[in-house]
C-alpha cells in the first residue's frame, strides 16, 4: 500500500514519520502550500488540488501497484476531501482524521473568514514562531501536549522553518471560511472511507458522526467512524497505537 498523507495547519509532512512506521507501507508526506521553509504561497483550493496532482504524479503508477490511500489530518483532511471529491477514481481508500467538510451557513463562513483574517494579521505582526507558540495553547490544539515528548520536540524543531508569509497565506486562502462547503459533494466518495476523531474533541466527533451514515445498500462503500478514547484533535499522535489499530482493521477489511 502507498499513502499520500497530508498534515494539519502549522504542521509538516515529517509529522507522520513515527505513525507511518506503525502503519507500514510506502508513505509520501509533502509540506502543504503555505508550510515549510520555501512555501507555495498560492494556497487556494484550486491551487491545492493542483499541488496534490503534482505530488500524486511522483508516486502513482497504473495497476498492478500497491493500493493508493489518501490520508489527511485537519487542514490536510480538508485538502484530501478537495481532491477526493474531484478525482474519486484515483483512490482505493480515504482516511480522514478530524475532518470538517465545510461551513454550510454563509453568515458563519463570513464570520470565520473574518476570524482567520485576524489570525493572519497576528502572524504578520508577531511572526510565525510567536504565532505557533500562541496556537499551541488554543483549546483545540492544547491536547497535543500528550504526544510523546521526543515526537513533540521533533515537531517543534521542524516548525522553526515556517514563514510568516506562508502561514498567513494558508489561513487567508485555505481556511474553513474560504474553502467551499463540501457537504453536498460527499456522495461522490465512492471508495471506502474511515473517519477518525478523538473522544475529547466533541465538535469534530459530532461532525464525523454526521459524515459516516449507515450504508444505503449492501453494495455501498463502507463509510465508518472510529472514536479514539481519551484524546483530542490529533489522535494519530496523541494515541498512535490505538489509531494505528483502527486503520489496520479498516484496511484489512476493505482492501
Amino acid at each position: 500500500m502507498q499513502f499520500l498523507a497530508l498534515h494539519g495547519f502549522t504542521g509538516r509532512g515529517s509529522d507522520f514519520k513515527m505513525f507511518a512506521e506503525l502503519i507500514g507501507g510506502e508513505w509520501h508526506c509533502p509540506d502543504l502550500p503555505g508550510h515549510g521553509p520555501d512555501p507555495q504561497l498560492d494556497c487556494t483550493p484550486v491551487a491545492t488540488v493542483e499541488f496534490l496532482e503534482r505530488e500524486l504524479a511522483t508516486i502513482y503508477s497504473p495497476l498492478p501497484t500497491p493500493k493508493n490511500i489518501l490520508l489527511g489530518y485537519s487542514l490536510g483532511a480538508r485538502a484530501a476531501l478537495q481532491h477526493a471529491v474531484a478525482y474519486p477514481e484515483v483512490w482505493d481508500a480515504l482516511i480522514l482524521i478530524s475532518p470538517n467538510p465545510g461551513i454550510e451557513d454563509p453568515a458563519e463562513r463570513a464570520a470565520r473568514r473574518s476570524a482567520d483574517e485576524v489570525l493572519a494579521q497576528r502572524i504578520e505582526r508577531h511572526g510565525a514562531l510567536a504565532f505557533i507558540e500562541f496556537w499551541k495553547e488554543t483549546p483545540m490544539i492544547r491536547s497535543q501536549k500528550n504526544i510523546y515528548p521526543e515526537v513533540r520536540a521533533r515537531m517543534a524543531a521542524t516548525r522553526q522553518a515556517h514563514t510568516t508569509e506562508g502561514l498567513a497565506a494558508s489561513l487567508r486562502q485555505f481556511g474553513q471560511g474560504t474553502c467551499p462547503n463540501l457537504w453536498p459533494e460527499l456522495n461522490r466518495l465512492n471508495m471506502p472511507l474511515l473517519i477518525i476523531s478523538g473522544e475529547k474533541d466533541h465538535k469534530y466527533t459530532q461532525i464525523a458522526k454526521r459524515m459516516a451514515p449507515p450504508r444505503r445498500t449492501p453494495n455501498s462503500p463502507l463509510h465508518t467512524h472510529a472514536v479514539i478514547n481519551s484524546v483530542g484533535h490529533m489522535p494519530h499522535l496523541e494515541a498512535p497505537d490505538a489509531t494505528a489499530e483502527v486503520i489496520h482493521q479498516f484496511l484489512n477489511t476493505n482492501l
